[in-house]
């Protein structure tokens, strides 16, 4: 799984998840730093990575009739650096817990509701 982070959340999450194993980049390191979400959502899908943001309407609604590589949203809003990390990596331990963490993300939304409590739900193609 590589995984993008929206500029909304810290950098510095991209050097946590590397010490869990997890490629991950922040739009303000590639190049898309205050760009709108549709170009973020462009680049997350055409490399294959998995978008981790705080804003779940916004990225739902670009979720196109095609399979998208998966959402990762922390819905509270006004985390510390470290709340967020702690938030990211209950996600990521539940998706590495799974036999395919590779895949398992295929059109999947997991939302990040607090500290002890997270939803995965599939949202096909289409179906936003």
């Amino acid at each position: 799984m590589k995984l993008c982070i929206d500029e909304d959340l810290s950098p510095v999450l991209a050097a946590r998840c590397a010490e869990k194993g997890i490629y991950a980049v922040a739009v303000v390191h590639v190049g898309l730093s205050g760009r709108r979400d549709r170009a973020v959502w462009r680049y997350a899908f055409e490399n294959d990575f998995v978008v981790l943001t705080i804003k779940a309407r916004d990225f739902v609604n670009l979720i196109e009739d095609e399979m998208h590589p998966g959402l990762i949203i922390l819905e509270e809003g006004n985390l510390s650096r470290d709340e967020q990390w702690h938030r990211l990596e209950l996600a990521l331990d539940s998706i590495l817990q799974n036999a395919d963490p590779a895949g398992y993300m295929i059109n999947r939304i997991v939302e990040v509701r607090s500290a002890r409590e997270i939803r995965v739900r599939e949202i096909p193609p289409g179906q936003a």
